[in-house]
């Protein structure tokens, strides 16, 4: 049964009462060193050998304390971006997997924190606006390239933590997120695997018939997402879970699904891990099928 306008607005009204709210520290102040620090870089180095052998979950944790050890003393945006994509990663891959939803989420709060320092300090133009009272989707466009991966990581893990906590809270953030996703677009819709594209197909198909979402919309993006980075596996995954159980399109979740998992997982090196995730991620959909349709 549709709704009446006067109901839709109700249930939001209702929605916006009850959300949870991050508290982003844009005024967060981040005192650089003027000297080299040995232990820093130390650190660095070894949190980069732990990265590279993410594909262990002892050895993925084991980057991110390397690398907030050497944040501490040597802080950098780049190094904050890189913190806060570990912590997504473990919240979104392992714990997730591991039906750990309490974890996951802690990992994407964490990842949001990290995303913050990082944006705030590659965009101090953008972090002034914010603790001036300015509204996100217009701040965000004082962000420089320089900021893109602060932004996709802020967006990304702004998105799930949201998610995790109802629809009142997605709603709600709805609009921020879908303004940074849309300048980094500018600025790199390259950027980690043209994400931007693959995050406007999940957009659209969760927003559609309810937050003016189109589902005709998603599979565009999904598609261009596809074209521009096919060795990047989690795209047909999102595609599958988001679009196709939308469309109730059994036939095209299977299909996408079962390419996932018999693709070459070390395609590309440098994403071997998330690739390897991503199948996980498929297995555990297909598994789950006859509950989705």
């Amino acid at each position: 049964m549709r709704l009446s306008t006067h109901a839709l607005f109700l249930t939001a009204a209702l929605a916006a009462s009850s959300c949870a709210t991050y508290q982003a520290k844009w005024d967060e102040k981040i005192t650089t060193p003027t000297t080299p620090n040995d232990a820093a870089t130390t650190a660095l180095t070894e949190g980069d050998a732990a990265w590279e052998a993410r594909s262990d979950k002892a050895k993925l944790m084991e980057a991110f304390a390397k690398w907030e050890a050497a944040f501490e003393k040597a802080p950098t945006a780049e190094l904050a971006a890189k913190i806060s994509r570990a912590h997504y990663l473990y919240g979104d891959g392992y714990l997730a997997l591991e039906n750990n939803a309490e974890g996951r989420d802690a990992e994407y709060q964490k990842g949001l924190d990290w995303a913050t320092r990082s944006l705030s300090m590659a965009a101090p133009e953008f972090a002034k606006a914010m603790t001036e009272g300015k509204k996100h989707a217009e701040a965000i466009t004082l962000a420089p390239k320089e900021a893109v991966p602060g932004m996709y990581w802020y967006a990304t893990n702004l998105g799930k933590w949201a998610a995790g906590k109802g629809f009142a809270t997605r709603l709600r953030y709805k609009d921020d997120i879908k303004a940074t996703m849309e300048h980094v677009k500018k600025l790199d819709e390259m950027y980690f695997y043209a994400a931007p594209w693959r995050y406007f197909g999940s957009f659209e198909a969760v927003t559609a018939g309810l937050a003016g979402g189109s589902l005709e919309k998603s599979e565009v993006n999904y598609k261009k997402a596809v074209e521009l980075a096919p060795n990047y596996l989690g795209t047909k995954v999102l595609w599958a879970e988001y679009l196709c159980t939308k469309k109730q399109d059994k036939e095209t979740f299977k299909k996408l699904l079962d390419e996932v998992i018999a693709a070459d997982a070390k395609v590309d090196p440098a994403i071997a891990p998330e690739n390897t995730i991503e199948q996980l991620k498929a297995k555990k959909l297909l598994g789950e099928i006859d509950e989705k349709f």
